[in-house]
């Protein structure tokens, strides 16, 4: 047997072989090779084989040279797949080999050039020829000939433009006639409708014979020879309006159909779809070319269904209205009824939309009138003629159908139905309370006959209108969900007794008649009363009294104590029923928020601290419900803190025209407060003079004639910068600090009274707390007040201890890591104003932190008349700008190395510890392990003292500093790690460039020397620990600030960027933050952004949120998920 004879036989089908041959011939094989096979004799012929549409397949087949025959074959090809024996590519390649290695010739003159080639020394290989050329891609041959396409059209839109102007100016826009008609040929549905267009243009007309190029036209703007007569470019100007809208519609109809079509063909060369020219419409576009037609006549063609002949075709005219539909009911000979309808109507409808198409007029039906008879229209005028009502269907003929009938047709014998028509329902409701439940007892009557509305359906029974019955049935379990016997509810059950009460009877009214048992009638339902609270303030003291209109005390205590248990009702003592609504929600927060129980209110009322006169305020002023009555003692509390800034409080003569305006307002705000006894935060941004407003304070409070001294408590590098402002700005205050041996502190100490001011430190203060007692202050400020941040420190417990008239905190960070370090704060200027710590924690820090409910509200209202806080931004508009930046570094070589290395080991030890004990016994070793990854990413040096590598962080920063330092600019550079510090400062000395160094280690002295250095010298660099130099500072010399490593709040490296941006800068403000990307220190920055937003969210401030890491969140920091 012949290689021909093989291939002929293993040919999938007939044509199979003769299409191989075809694509040898014309070149379609290309890349063909050779490679020996396992079997002797036989070879593995390979090669890449082009398919009908520019597709290349790969094509395999083994072939037994001594025998001539086929032993195995594959190809990628769809019909490789799908059919048995040989496809196209695989016989074009065997044929292909075979010409190229002599065994068998192609059938052509002329030698057929080889690609064949085969292993060294193979005894049939041939001289290859040259490589053939690959067909271009389908896709790009497409795109090519749409591109001509478009350039055509162009040219010919141009020449329509410029070559036929003038003829067209006196032709009148083109317009289409419309045709709506069964179509001319098989569709595969019945009752398709099809549009036809004939475009008519001066005296020529021309039917439009391709849709799909008619909409190509539209889009493109090209001109379609419609005939001899009419050429037409498809563009506005030369269509009139409707034209135009129609063109609209048809382009969407079109497009549609040709998804629909591609999406139902592998192949899109079978066609578009739409190449036709009867356009099939849906209904709904069917009701939209109607839509568009209003006014004008169209050709209408009715037909029974697909495939019939004789379809009639009227020119009908679109109109709105409702038609006039003549119908006829007439006894037939079984004893049911024949219904007639006209023949020549039909029936378009969608949801909302219908037309009424009869041999003169297309109505566009009102929306009423489409509502009602859209569903038996459609149903009934396709028959085209009578249709029967058998005797077992009269009853819900005349029951659902022929009241229909009646309103929309002018219906002739309708009068010998009605002894048919079923009786009408009539149903009643027995509604009582008995046992312990409230029940309903149904019935539903016909006529004479009466039963249970839940009794079956039996024979001998009128026919029920089964439909009303469930209706009804629904009705009345959903006002009584249970019941054994008949539908009912425990009388208990204050809520469906409630509704049962206010909606449920009336609804059941509407259905029938109602009997309610006197019991029942008895118990009234009522809404949520208006609750009053009168707030009254006297002597130091606010009493709060809570009543409701209507309520004996009693019964008031009875509703709030329900709100408490989150009920939703109430049953009063007299039986009637009260729903809870908003006011009691407002009452219940003020109490929780007060601590304090809501019942209280209700009886003799509670009495307060005068403190809480601006919470209750500002908490229920605009509360749903509820109306605060207030006394004028009351009144005058919160009128001045809401004018404090108008306040008659002169600032001291020898201080006119020092203080800022929003200085001068801080100031009266101070004043305000000692005014009623209160303390509070004074939160000013960093830079904005908080010690300044404070001396104005002192001051003009020893001119107003105080003579108990003052006591200003701040960290130990800020003393001598308060004694030197105190000098400066009020001279005549006798200030004093409290520092030195404990002798000689003990001997300042002990003359306090006979000085205006002492300051000392938060550390001294806590070791000298017992020289204190006895001494009563006018007042005792906190300077840098998130000292005593930690309730549980020896410090904040110190302060806590000192007597005074007021008590004051400046800080521009209130909260900095969590919500408990403000109520820190306030448990010192207030105590008891936030509760005790758990009960806050309970309260708010919890709710707040998770983002619950009002929490947010509620505890701003509390703490915000006690807080001021004024932005740079706001009040500084002389201020230059600050300008911040990420600068991203990423590590490389060992660093990279070292880096993921203790990652992943930290990780794999976090999943291995399961439990949350198991975190906590280890959690001082997992932080040290995070300050570990820390160090790596600033350098690795921190922490391999034998690392030789390099530091791409380090390099960065290098370069940000010379460029900066080349620029002319003074640079401060803050670092957690002074071991950090130091390499830099070598780095900087190799590269001569001068620099400063602040560390913890610098005494207080060398601070002051260090800062008037940098401040009046030439060096450019001044490198601070972030601990250290993070507050109390004045370095406006500098204009760029670089932050060398994150820290985990922000309110750290802000308040080490005012040391530049603050009151005395000229010049802009640049701040960069070095950041290893990829890193620990990528994650603490998002972190950052966490806690800022929830900060802002209670205060305006900066980061908040806990910093007690949990295993995810460290997982988080390592970019490790738990598992």
């Amino acid at each position: 047997m012949s290689f021909i004879t093989s291939l002929k036989i293993e040919a999938a089908l007939d044509s199979t072989y003769g299409k191989g041959l075809d694509l040898a011939l014309s070149g379609g094989v290309f890349d063909c090779k050779e490679t020996p096979s396992s079997i002797e004799g036989a070879v593995i012929v390979s090669g890449t084989v082009e398919g009908s549409y520019g597709q290349a397949y790969q094509t395999r087949v083994s072939l037994d040279l001594d025998e001539q025959a086929v032993l195995a074959y594959s190809c990628d090809c769809p019909a490789a797949r799908n059919y048995d024996g040989m496809c196209k590519h695989e016989i074009a390649l065997v044929l292909y080999y075979l010409d190229a290695i002599g065994i068998a010739g192609l059938p052509r003159p002329g030698t057929y050039g080889t690609q064949a080639t085969r292993s060294a020394g193979g005894a049939h290989s041939k001289t290859p020829a040259a490589p053939r050329a690959l067909p271009t891609s389908s896709q790009i041959a497409n795109l090519l000939s749409t591109l001509t396409q478009q350039r055509v059209d162009e040219v010919a839109r141009t020449r329509h433009r410029h070559g036929t102007e003038e003829a067209e100016l006196n032709l009148e826009p083109a317009d289409f006639d419309v045709s709506i008609i069964p179509p001319s040929s098989p569709y595969g549905f019945d009752g398709t409708l099809c549009l036809r267009l004939k475009v008519r243009h001066g005296k020529a007309s021309y039917v439009v014979k391709n849709m799909g190029d008619l909409v190509h036209a539209w889009k493109t703007g090209a001109q379609v020879t419609h005939g001899k007569n009419l050429t037409l470019a498809y563009l506005p100007a030369n269509l009139t309006e409707r034209a135009c809208k129609l063109l609209d519609l048809i382009t969407r109809i079109v497009d549609t159909q040709q998804a629909l079509f591609s999406s139902r063909w592998q192949y899109m060369q079978a066609g578009r779809g739409t190449d036709i020219k009867e356009l099939p419409l849906s209904p709904v576009d069917a009701i939209d070319v109607l839509d568009l037609m209003q006014g004008e006549s169209i050709a209408f063609g009715f037909g029974y269904s697909y495939g019939q002949g004789g379809d009639l075709v009227c020119q009908v005219e679109v109109l709105h209205g409702n038609p006039t539909i003549e119908a006829e009911v007439r006894p037939a000979g079984d004893g049911g009824f024949d219904l007639r309808l006209p023949s020549n109507l039909q029936c378009l409808t969608d949801d909302e939309r219908m037309y009424i198409v009869d041999d003169s007029h297309a109505w566009r039906c009102s929306e009423e009138f489409a509502r009602a008879s859209a569903g038996l229209f459609s149903s009934l005028l396709p028959a085209r003629g009578t249709l029967h009502i058998g005797t077992t269907d009269l009853g819900d003929f005349c029951r659902t159908v022929l009241p229909t009938l009646r309103s929309c047709t002018h219906l002739e014998g309708a009068e010998a139905l009605d002894s048919f028509c079923p009786p009408v329902p009539e149903f009643s409701f027995k509604v009582g309370m008995e046992d312990g439940e409230v029940t309903c007892q149904a019935t539903v009557a016909y006529d004479d006959w009466r039963a249970s509305l839940y009794e079956p359906q039996r024979p001998g029974q009128p026919a029920r209108d089964l439909v009303a019955e469930y209706h009804v049935q629904d009705i009345v379990e959903e006002y009584f969900p249970g019941g054994a016997q008949v539908p009912g509810f425990d009388e208990s059950d204050d809520e469906l007794l409630y509704i049962l009460l206010t909606d449920g009877l009336a609804e059941l009214g509407e259905l029938g008649d109602v009997m309610v048992s006197e019991r029942l009638r008895a118990i009234k339902a009522q809404g949520s009363p208006q609750v009053r609270v009168k707030a009254t303030l006297k002597s130091g003291l606010l009493d709060l009294q809570v009543d409701a209109s209507g309520m004996s005390p009693r019964d008031l205590m009875l509703f709030l104590d329900s709100y408490k248990r989150k009920q939703k009702f109430v049953r009063l003592s007299s039986g009637d029923i009260v729903k809870l609504g908003d006011s009691l929600r407002e009452v219940n927060a003020l109490a929780e928020s007060l601590g304090i129980d809501a019942v209280q209110m209700a009886g003799d009322g509670v009495g307060l601290p005068s403190n809480r006169t601006l919470f209750v305020d500002a908490l229920l002023k605009k509360a749903s419900g509820v109306r605060l009555e207030r006394n004028a003692a009351f009144r005058e509390v919160v009128r001045d803190f809401d004018t404090f800034g108008d306040a008659d409080f002169d600032v001291p003569a020898s201080l006119n025209g020092i203080l800022r305006p929003y200085q001068e307002e801080g100031f009266r705000w101070l004043e305000t407060l000692e005014r009623f006894g209160f303390g509070g935060i004074l939160a000013d941004d960093m830079g904005l003079g908080k010690t300044l407003q404070v001396i104005t304070h002192i001051l003009a409070r020893k001119e107003a004639g105080s003579t108990l001294p003052s006591l200003v408590v701040c960290p130990a590098s800020l003393v001598y910068n308060w004694m030197a402002e105190l000098a400066r700005f009020a001279p005549q205050l006798d200030a004093a600090a409290v520092v030195g041996t404990k002798a000689a502190r003990t001997a300042v100490i002990g003359a306090a009274t006979s000085h205006d001011v002492l300051v000392t430190s938060y550390d001294l203060l806590k070791r000298d707390i017992e020289s204190y007692t006895g001494i009563h202050f006018a007042r005792v400020v906190l300077d840098e007040a998130h000292y005593i941040k930690n309730p549980g420190t020896q410090v904040a417990k110190a302060v806590k201890c000192l007597q005074a008239d007021a008590r004051l905190a400046l800080t521009g960070t209130p909260i900095e890591n969590r919500l408990i370090e403000l109520w820190s704060i306030f448990d010192f200027l207030m105590p008891g104003i936030l509760g005790s710590m758990d009960s806050f924690s309970k309260r708010f820090a919890g709710p707040v932190e998770a983002r619950e409910g009002d929490s947010t509200h509620r505890l701003q209202c509390m703490v915000a008349p006690f807080i001021l806080r004024r932005l740079k931004a706001d009040v500084l508009t002389d201020l230059p700008e600050k300008n911040e930046s990420v600068v991203y570094a990423r590590m490389a070589g060992e660093q990279d190395k070292l880096y993921k290395a203790n990652q992943d080991r930290l990780a794999l030890q976090l999943q291995h510890e399961n439990t949350p004990k198991e975190f906590k016994e280890n959690k001082l070793k997992i932080l040290a392990e995070l300050t570990k990854l820390r160090q790596i990413c600033c350098d690795p040096r921190l922490f391999y003292d034998e690392y030789a590598g390099a530091s791409a962080k380090l390099d960065t920063c290098m370069e940000l500093l010379r460029n900066a330092v080349d620029g002319g600019h003074k640079v401060l550079l803050f670092s957690q790690f002074t071991s950090m510090l130091t390499l830099i400062e070598e780095r900087l000395a190799a590269a001569k460039i001068a620099s400063l160094t602040l560390t913890g280690a610098t005494s207080k002295e060398e601070r002051a020397r260090l800062v008037d250095t940098f401040q009046t010298g030439d060096v450019p660099v001044f490198l601070i620990s972030l601990k250290a130099g993070g507050v109390g500072l004045n370095l406006t010399a500098a204009d760029v600030v670089i932050h060398y490593d994150p820290w985990w709040n922000v309110s750290a490296q802000n308040q080490a960027t005012d040391r530049a941006h603050r009151i005395g800068q000229t010049q802009a403000v640049s701040v960069f933050k070095l950041i290893c990307q990829d890193t620990i220190e990528e994650r603490i920055l998002q972190m950052q952004e966490r806690k800022h937003d929830l900060a802002e969210s209670v205060l305006g401030g900066e980061g908040v949120g806990s910093t007690t890491l949990s295993r995810e969140d460290v997982l988080a920091l390592l970019d490790h998920e738990a598992e």
